[in-house]
């Protein structure tokens, strides 16, 4: 049977690489405004200028982009994008599942053990580690243990998945070079011009400040641990004091008491949305610093290359000012949002119907009468990790 992490992962893979794709004209023009070194945009004539003067700056650029080269450069090396989304959400949740598992064990082992020590009967040591298993998923580690869970899955992921993106995010800045032919260059074009400009060595710019940028998901992660948290004991309060004075509530029949509250698909939605809102306001700056590293190469404007990141924070205060750091920052924070966003609602959709299937397989029943159906109450309890 798969494992929670592995279950984890497949629904981490597949809601990542959908939300990526409804968002990627946002991104890569996100990006685009982060690489931009001048003011205004190259390849806006006064008649493009004129005719988009009406809408706010990153529709603006959306449209120019749109009408100057076309729609298709809005998906400009979305492939490698999406292979690496999928690859780097895989691997993410994979390891903050298997860590958080880990850290749950471990928790309930020594729980287990003081049971033991104080004489408890096997029957009762076997039936806590039961309700340990059914709740691992949905149990609180707390803020240390989950900065801990989520700062270590992110570094595994950033030095696994760094090549993959650097190569993506030179795709995406090549749309803005004038010649045609550069910008029509495939994956592997830009992977042997990475390989002969940098060695092995090249695949991995911007390693540190993708390092730092780990923050992010650890503070999305407490932020939505902690709004999670809040909207449960607010929704866990008012059920106790309505369920008290109803024929059904507290003292009724066990059928007529409320069950435990529950995180519907819009709550998952809204919860990660306030959660990426605030880590992605702290942590763009260095978002900023990343791309125009990894997007730096040999054809690259001279004002855009960088000896490492010191340099590249000296030399942008210098030349660009203090703005020029969120350079980009209004388009991104609502793509990350949504694509956040989405990728739980998703994951948390696909760790559902895969647990059902999984379940459904063990049975094994001669008549599959509502075996899904039957498991995805208990399962919906699980509050998404």
């Amino acid at each position: 049977m798969a494992s929670e992490a592995a279950v984890e992962a497949v629904g981490g893979a597949v809601g990542s690489v959908i939300a990526l794709a409804a968002t990627y004209p946002l991104a890569i023009v996100s990006t685009w405004q982060a690489l931009e070194h001048s003011q205004g945009l190259e390849l806006a004539s006064p008649e493009l200028r004129k005719k988009y003067a009406f809408l706010p700056s990153p529709l603006r650029e959306l449209c120019i982009y749109s009408e100057s080269r076309g729609w298709r450069s809005l998906f400009a090396g979305l492939r490698p994008c999406l292979a690496a989304t999928a690859i780097s959400q895989a691997v993410y949740f994979y390891l903050y599942s298997a860590l958080r598992q880990g850290i749950v064990a471990h928790k309930h082992a020594v729980a287990a053990a003081r049971l033991k020590a104080r004489g408890a009967s096997a029957a009762a040591v076997a039936s806590a580690a039961a309700t340990a298993a059914a709740a691992s998923r949905s149990e609180a580690i707390g803020v240390a243990g989950s900065l801990v869970v989520a700062g270590l899955a992110g570094c595994g992921n950033v030095l696994v998945t760094t090549p993959v993106w650097v190569v993506a995010t030179q795709l995406q800045a090549l749309q803005r070079h004038p010649d045609p032919a550069v910008r029509q260059r495939s994956a592997w074009q830009v992977t042997a011009q990475v390989y002969k400009e940098g060695g092995l060595a090249g695949f991995w710019k911007g390693v540190l400040p993708s390092l730092v940028m780990v923050a992010n998901p650890t503070l999305q992660y407490i932020l939505y641990e902690w709004l999670t948290a809040r909207l449960l004991e607010m929704r866990t309060a008012a059920a106790a004091a309505s369920g008290g004075s109803r024929p059904g509530g507290k003292g009724g029949h066990p059928r007529g008491r409320p069950g435990p509250p529950k995180l519907s698909t819009g709550d998952v939605f809204l919860l990660t949305a306030l959660a990426k809102l605030g880590a992605t306001l702290v942590t763009y700056p260095m978002l900023l610093i990343k791309s125009r590293l990894q997007a730096m190469n040999s054809s690259t404007a001279r004002e855009a290359r960088y000896s490492g990141v010191l340099d590249a924070v000296v030399a942008i205060l210098r030349r660009e000012g203090l703005a020029a750091f969120f350079k980009g920052m209004r388009l991104k924070m609502l793509q990350t949002v949504l694509a956040a966003a989405l990728l739980m609602a998703i994951k948390e959709q696909v760790y559902l119907s895969t647990k059902a299937l999984i379940g459904q397989a063990a049975l094994a029943a001669p008549v599959p009468v509502s075996v899904s159906a039957a498991a995805a109450p208990e399962l919906a309890t699980a509050k998404a990790g």
